[in-house]
C-alpha cells in the first residue's frame, strides 16, 4: 500500500511517450496529464543555476535539503544547472522538470505496492528525488542511474514511476518502494501509454541498453514471497511487484488500452497489456494532444454523461472505464525534445492549464528562458491554493474549465471556436521558429533567438489567458441579462 495514498488517487496521472523513430517528427515526444483531486495550484519557475528552492542553510553555511514526508536530511551541492520547474502547490510528488541539458522529468502514482517492510534511512527520499536528479544530470540514463543511485542508498518512502527523456532516449522509471528500482527503455520505434501502475513485463538487468535497475529484483521478489521461481511461468516484473488489485483495476486497464488503440490502431485485451507497442502509422504532436484530450473510454459512448446535469467529466468518471482526460486535470503538457544542437529551439513545451478538452495547448520554450534570463510572467509564476485570486493562470484556467465543466454540452462548441484557432496558430509560429536558423555565434543565438522564443511563448500563453477571461466576463453578462424563472 502507497504510503501516502489518499481520496482520488484513483483519478491519478497519465503518461504518453513517443519514440524518435515512431514520431512524424522524428523527435521524442512526452505527453502527460497532471491529475490530482487535492485543492492545488500550479506555478512555473525558472531555475538558475546554484539556485536551490527549499533548501535550509545552516550555521556552519551549509545548505541541506529535508524531505517534507519523512526524517531525511540531504546535503545541497552548490553547482547545479538551471531548470524549469512546474510546482504542484499542495501536492508534494506531482512536479515536473526540464533541465538546461534538455532532460525531462515528470512523475506518475503507481497506486501501490507490495512492499510495506522495507529498512528506508530516516524513512527514504520521495518528494526530492526528481529536483536533485534535475539539478545534476546531463542525459536521460544519466538520471536514470542517479535516481537509482538514491533509491538505492537512502530507500524510496512511496511507489512511483518517473518518466526520464532527452533527445535521445526515454525511460519508464518504476519504484516499487524501498530499495528496490527498474528502468525500461522506451523502444525507438514504440510508444507506451503509462496509467498508474507498474507496467514492465519481462526483463533483463544484464542488457543495459533497455533496462537498468537493481540486480537483485527477482531474488527479493522470491525473499517477500511474490514470486515462485519453481514454477512454469517466467518472472513478470508488473505481477511479482504490483499488487493483483492495481494491476487488474479497470480504472488503469481502461486508460491504457484507450491510449494504444488511439495512438496505434490496435486493440489490446484488458487482461495482457504491453509495455509498448509500434503504431502502424508515425504518431504526430497532435495526436498526443488528441489522446491526452480523451474523455471517453474505448468502447463507450458519452451520451448519457451529455444529458446527466452537474459536472460532465465527474458523469463520465462514474464508469469504471475510466477515461484519460478527467475532471482531476490540473494540467496537461507534451513535450517535443530535438536535438541540443539547434540551441534554443531544441525543446517545446506544450501546455494547456487544466482540462486540455476545453483549452488550447500554447508552446513554451524553457531552454531559451533560461538562456535569455527569462522568467514566467506573473499570472503563471503565483498561485495559493487557499486563495482564489484571478490574477493566478492557475485560478482562471481552473474557474473557467469548471464552468464550461458543469455545462458542457453549451459551452463546448464555443469554446472550441475560440480555442481551436489559437491552437492551429500557435501551431504555425512554432513551426516558423522551428525553421529559423541558428546564428554561428552561439552567444547571439542565446541571447536573440533565445528572447525571440521566450517572448512568443509568453505571448500565446497571455492570449490563452485573456481568451478564457473573456470568455467568463461574456458568459457572466449572458446569465445576467436571462430573465429569471420559476
Amino acid at each position: 500500500m502507497s504510503l501516502f495514498k489518499s481520496e482520488g488517487d484513483e483519478l491519478d496521472c497519465t503518461t504518453i511517450v513517443v519514440g524518435r523513430a515512431a514520431s512524424q517528427s522524428g523527435h521524442i515526444l512526452v505527453g502527460h496529464n497532471e491529475d490530482d483531486a487535492h485543492r492545488l495550484a500550479i506555478r512555473h519557475h525558472i531555475i538558475k543555476p546554484g539556485e536551490h528552492p527549499g533548501a535550509l542553510r545552516m550555521r556552519d553555511g551549509a545548505l541541506l535539503y529535508r524531505e517534507s514526508h519523512t526524517l531525511l536530511e540531504l546535503p545541497v551541492s552548490e553547482n547545479t544547472l538551471a531548470y524549469d520547474w512546474t510546482e504542484m502547490v499542495g501536492q508534494d510528488f506531482g512536479d515536473s522538470f526540464l533541465n538546461s541539458e534538455g532532460v525531462s522529468i515528470c512523475c506518475d502514482s503507481a497506486a501501490g505496492t507490495r512492499e510495506q517492510q522495507a529498512e528506508l534511512v530516516r524513512g527514504g527520499i520521495g518528494h526530492l528525488l526528481p529536483q536533485l536528479v534535475a539539478e545534476q544530470a546531463h542525459s536521460a540514463r544519466d538520471a536514470v542511474l542517479q535516481a537509482g543511485h538514491l533509491i538505492e542508498t537512502y530507500g524510496y518512502c512511496d511507489a512511483r514511476i518517473i518518466t526520464i527523456a532527452d533527445y535521445r532516449e526515454a525511460w519508464i522509471l518504476q519504484i516499487p518502494g524501498g530499495h528496490q528500482w527498474l528502468a525500461e527503455r522506451v523502444p525507438d520505434d514504440g510508444v507506451v501509454v503509462l496509467p498508474n501502475y507498474l507496467i514492465s513485463r519481462q526483463i533483463n538487468t544484464h542488457d543495459t541498453e533497455h533496462f537498468l535497475g537493481s540486480l537483485d529484483l527477482k531474488e527479493h521478489a522470491v525473499q517477500r514471497g511474490w514470486y515462485n521461481p519453481s514454477g512454469m511461468e517466467p518472472f513478470d516484473f508488473k505481477k511479482a511487484y504490483g499488487p493483483p488489485e492495481i494491476n487488474t483495476s479497470s480504472l488503469s486497464t481502461s486508460r491504457q488500452q484507450t491510449g494504444l488503440f488511439l495512438l496505434t490502431g490496435q486493440e489490446f485485451p484488458l487482461n495482457d497489456l504491453p509495455f509498448s507497442c509500434v503504431p502502424q502509422r508515425r504518431v504526430s504532436l497532435a495526436d498526443v494532444m488528441a489522446s491526452l484530450r480523451c474523455f471517453t473510454p474505448h468502447g463507450h459512448s458519452i451520451r448519457q454523461a451529455l444529458e446527466t446535469v452537474g459536472s460532465f467529466h465527474k458523469n463520465v468518471a462514474q464508469t469504471a472505464m475510466r477515461p484519460i482526460s478527467v475532471w482531476t486535470t490540473q494540467e496537461s503538457s507534451v513535450t517535443e525534445l530535438r536535438d541540443p544542437i539547434s540551441g534554443p529551439q531544441s525543446v517545446t513545451v506544450w501546455r494547456a492549464s487544466g482540462m486540455p478538452d476545453e483549452l488550447p495547448y500554447t508552446p513554451w520554450y524553457p531552454l531559451a528562458m533560461m538562456a535569455a534570463a527569462s522568467e514566467y510572467p506573473d499570472p503563471y509564476a503565483v498561485g495559493d491554493p487557499d486563495h482564489l485570486d484571478m490574477n493566478s493562470a492557475f485560478w482562471t484556467f481552473r474557474l473557467f474549465v469548471t464552468t464550461v465543466d458543469t455545462d458542457y454540452a453549451t459551452h463546448i462548441s464555443e469554446v472550441q471556436a475560440a480555442m481551436l484557432p489559437l491552437e492551429t496558430r500557435a501551431m504555425a509560429i512554432d513551426t516558423f521558429l522551428q525553421a529559423m536558423p541558428a546564428p554561428a555565434d552561439a552567444k547571439t543565438s542565446n541571447n536573440v533567438i533565445g528572447g525571440l522564443l521566450a517572448a512568443c511563448g509568453e505571448g500565446l500563453g497571455m492570449e490563452a489567458l485573456d481568451t478564457c477571461r473573456n470568455l467568463l466576463r461574456q458568459w457572466q453578462t449572458n446569465s445576467e441579462r436571462t430573465p429569471f424563472r420559476e
